[in-house]
């Protein structure tokens, strides 16, 4: 006579065997899907990483130049100001004249040698005087060697003093002979501010020098 009573036993434990073997699938996909959410956060590409996290410091950020003063902001202004005033012209000298109404004191000379003395107003915006220089200028006849402009000048030595106000730009020559720009920029408005001189390499644009003054 057939077993039925043991084939019933084996049948319940092959099927308990079965369920058993099912849970533990589902409890290895479970772990293997957490693992691989874990994952993804932590090679989270820019998109992810801002979805799932939220960073509290930027490097990009923190390593980005500070801002120009507005002086230098205003002054670098006033030198596009006094070209565009002067057709054709390329600014070679300027200076901040703090007594009375501040304005920008800047020399351009055209391209046909003529020299022009244009005022701008403190904030770089408007001429507020423009007359020809009758008395020729030495500076003016080397503009071909100065292959850096007078704006990019400013920029050097701006970059290294981002807080300190513009205060001069002129030509000048080193112990060598050598032309170049020195840049003045100082401490603030008042009379005893302290300045600091640099001196660019008009074809290099390199800061080869600078010294303070009280």
């Amino acid at each position: 006579m057939p077993n039925y009573r043991n084939r019933s036993v084996h049948s319940s434990g092959t099927a308990a065997s079965a369920l058993a073997g099912a849970a533990a699938l589902l409890l290895g996909l479970g772990a293997l899907t957490a693992c691989q959410s874990s994952d993804s956060r932590l090679y989270a590409g820019g998109a992810e990483a801002s979805a799932t996290a939220s960073p509290t410091f930027s490097p990009t950020e923190s390593a980005s130049p500070r801002p120009f003063s507005l002086s230098v902001r205003h002054g670098l202004t006033a030198l596009e100001t006094a070209q565009r005033a002067v057709p054709r012209s390329t600014a070679y000298h300027l200076t901040h004249d703090d007594e009375g109404t501040p304005e920008w004191e800047i020399k351009v000379a055209e391209e046909s040698g003529s020299e022009w003395d244009v005022s701008v107003s403190d904030d770089g915006k408007k001429v507020t005087g423009r007359h020809e220089d009758t008395t020729p200028d030495d500076n003016a006849d080397k503009l071909e060697d100065l292959r850096v402009p007078i704006e990019e000048a400013v920029r050097k030595a701006a970059a290294r003093h981002p807080d300190q106000d513009l205060h001069s730009v002129v030509t000048a020559k080193n112990k060598k002979g050598e032309d170049l720009w020195q840049v003045t920029v100082v401490e603030g408005a008042h009379a005893e501010a302290k300045q600091t001189q640099l001196e660019v390499e008009v074809k290099t644009g390199k800061v080869l020098r600078e010294k303070q003054e009280k």
